[in-house]
């Protein structure tokens, strides 16, 4: 009988290529609300401070400290997903800004987001609403400016401002590839976006010793160069951002403590 004789080696070759090749095609997940998120359980409650700063030219600036706290609690006897978050700017004008944010746990799904901006002594305050066709003025909340909001969505989406956390819940490993759904209130149009496992790296940690982290990048629709940021492995705990500014800085968001 003739034909190509493949030897035992050729065999086992291609019996390694075949999966590696088919992991190269598979596409990316597609992350709706209301799945279960596959890590939710490594989220635990605590505050966590960062360092918000920016390089250029040699010169390395802080910008202020960011506080996030994770909490879970009963909101109107329902176990809620709750994060805080308080930003203490520098500079010529100081600020202060607050964020708290209210989720369904273990989905993400997201309920409301109270935002309070405040520099030189004047407060605005913009309460939302989030619903799974829109996203509306939070009603109840004195002095809302933005009681009159309503954004259609063309999918339920995500809310934008609490994603570190949230991508530190998905089951990051190499090449893992995620489109999430993202809306960041009174921002941009609502849309999805493209997050990617491209390498991995050790860190120095707070103590000195290494911290084995995940890459993970996003351009958010830019084409231009994506955002990094660096998650450990073991608890998936976000440690670090570096972005490129518009001017050319390097922006760069650090975990402290």
């Amino acid at each position: 009988m003739g034909g190509v004789r493949i030897g035992r080696r050729g065999v086992l070759a291609a019996a390694v290529a075949a999966p590696v090749a088919a992991m190269a095609k598979t596409a990316p997940a597609r992350l709706t609300v209301g799945d279960r998120l596959a890590r939710f359980d490594l989220l635990r409650p605590g505050a966590r401070s960062y360092l918000r700063s920016s390089e250029k030219d040699g010169a390395h600036v802080a910008r202020d400290i960011w506080r996030r706290e994770v909490r879970f609690e009963t909101i109107d006897g329902v176990r809620k997903l709750r994060i805080v978050q308080r930003w203490d700017g520098t500079g010529a004008k100081p600020s202060l800004v607050t964020r708290d944010s209210v989720f369904e746990p273990g989905t993400w799904r997201p309920s409301s987001h109270l935002r309070v901006t405040t520099v030189d002594d004047r407060k605005t305050v913009e309460g939302f609403l989030f619903a799974p066709d829109r996203i509306t003025g939070l009603p109840g909340v004195a002095d809302n400016s933005r009681a009159d909001f309503n954004v259609a969505f063309p999918e339920p989406m995500f809310n934008f401002e609490t994603d570190m956390e949230m991508l530190g819940t998905l089951p990051l490993a190499p090449g893992y590839q995620v489109s999430i759904p993202f809306y960041h209130p009174a921002g941009g149009p609502p849309a999805r976006y493209l997050w990617t496992v491209t390498g991995d790296e050790k860190l120095a940690g707070l103590d000195g010793r290494p911290i084995d982290c995940w890459i993970v990048e996003c351009d958010y629709n830019s084409g231009k160069d994506p955002s990094r940021f660096w998650y450990a492995k073991r608890t998936q705990q976000f440690i670090k951002l570096e972005a490129k500014a518009p001017d050319g800085s390097l922006f760069r968001k650090t975990l402290l403590f």
